[in-house]
């Protein structure tokens, strides 16, 4: 077992795995939009081969990687390239030392909480121009990034004030796992997701939770990432002991809680958890093609777009929503073909980073100028952000829609 307070390293042997066919290059948002970043290529396994852990880190670089995987969803030799990059950043910033900002982003969990419970007061605060002003120039946080708002109450609040549901009881349980931006600034993405789970026959329980660690993770900090992975694995381990599979509305807390914990940060019974762990669309395709349980939707009038996140496809599981919305209502949903929303997390909040986010997300707003929908699906809550400053659309959950369309007659 490993000791909370240490930092994984990857095998040494790992960068000589690499063939240098430059796949990754081709697909790579970064490098493609600015040559400040040398691409995964070089920035993994070609300057992997360079590095020693007691020389001071050089490649400051390394920082613009966006941390979007799809690197290693092309590499034909399977060499983990975001966790090399990922090494060399944690590597380069505890040298460097971190920035009260990065302290700041990375608590959205706690600070969220307390936002929410003052929404009224600090969603119009967080428009005034000159707090936004104040931000750019003293936490470098860029005043043309759209902030998320606040919801009160919280999805958790909500969730324990509802009244239990003669029908739900003596159901199969299954577990949620509904993350920082359901709880605090999408509760409708929770609402919806408790909706569909009932509707296919579930008893919904919340399970206590903390954040996942992503943001933590995001900004290099490994030793923060793996406390909150084993606070998470202490509260999760116990559900998915009692036999309740446990479901995830959010790519990214997926992700994490199903890769990241076991193959990068090692923690102790990860695995045994990730058997347990399901994108909640991924879950809901499972039911409807085994045909165990049937429920009926409607077509919707308006015509629709799917986006698929860079985490999505890093979960290598296809496309479930896409899936799920095809067989459900009946209609043709177009895949919106660009690679990338560009936004990266806390990346596409930062003001040295936006411009770069906002040119990746150039192919996204024009693929979606050509398709025309009236409304944009994607499961990832950083995507739904970024798509609704590119293009002023509508942006949903592929849950809220599939909500929406239950037959409840």
């Amino acid at each position: 077992m490993m000791p909370a307070d240490k930092t994984p390293t990857p095998p040494r042997n790992l960068p000589d795995v690499c063939v240098r066919c430059a796949t990754c290059m081709a697909v790579c948002p970064v490098s493609r939009v600015t040559p400040r970043f040398p691409g995964p290529k070089q920035a993994g396994p070609g300057a992997q081969r360079f590095r020693s852990a007691s020389d001071v880190s050089v490649d400051d670089w390394i920082e613009l990687c966006t941390a979007c995987r799809l690197c290693d969803t092309v590499c034909p030799a399977g060499v983990p390239i975001s966790e090399l990059n990922l090494m060399a950043k944690a590597k380069y910033l505890d040298e460097r030392g971190r920035t009260f900002r990065d302290w700041l982003l990375v608590r959205s969990d706690l600070f969220g909480e307390l936002a929410s419970r003052f929404s009224r007061i600090v969603n119009p605060l967080m428009k005034n121009p000159t707090l936004r002003w104040l931000l750019d120039r003293l936490l470098e946080i860029d005043r043309r990034r759209t902030l998320p708002e606040y919801e009160t109450p919280t999805f958790r609040q909500w969730f324990a004030a509802r009244p239990v549901m003669s029908e739900t009881v003596g159901r199969p349980q299954i577990a949620y796992f509904y993350g920082c931006f359901t709880n605090t600034n999408e509760v409708d993405v929770g609402k919806a997701s408790v909706a569909l789970l009932e509707a296919y026959g579930y008893s919904v329980g919340i399970p206590p939770q903390r954040c996942c660690g992503i943001p933590r993770l995001g900004v290099g900090d490994l030793r923060g990432a793996r406390e909150m992975g084993l606070r998470n694995l202490s509260l999760l381990l116990p559900v998915v002991r009692e036999g309740i599979d446990i479901v995830f509305s959010s790519t990214s807390c997926g992700l994490m809680l199903r890769h990241e914990y076991g193959p990068l940060l090692h923690l102790p019974d990860a695995e045994e958890l990730a058997r347990r762990l399901f994108d909640i669309c991924e879950f809901l395709l499972r039911i409807q093609q085994e045909g165990s349980r049937t429920v009926r939707f409607q077509s919707p009038a308006m015509k629709a777009a799917y986006f698929a996140p860079c985490h999505m496809k890093s979960l290598n599981i296809g496309l479930p929503a896409l899936e799920l919305l095809r067989s459900l209502l009946g209609i043709d949903i177009p895949l919106i073909e660009a690679e990338c929303c560009g936004l990266g997390g806390l990346y596409g909040f930062k003001k040295e980073k936006y411009a770069i986010t906002e040119e990746i997300g150039r192919d996204l707003a024009k693929e979606v100028a050509r398709i025309d929908p009236e409304v944009i699906l994607t499961d990832c809550e950083g995507c739904r952000m970024q798509i609704r400053q590119l293009t002023r659309r509508r942006v949903l959950h592929p849950v809220q829609l599939l909500r929406d369309m239950l037959n409840r007659a």
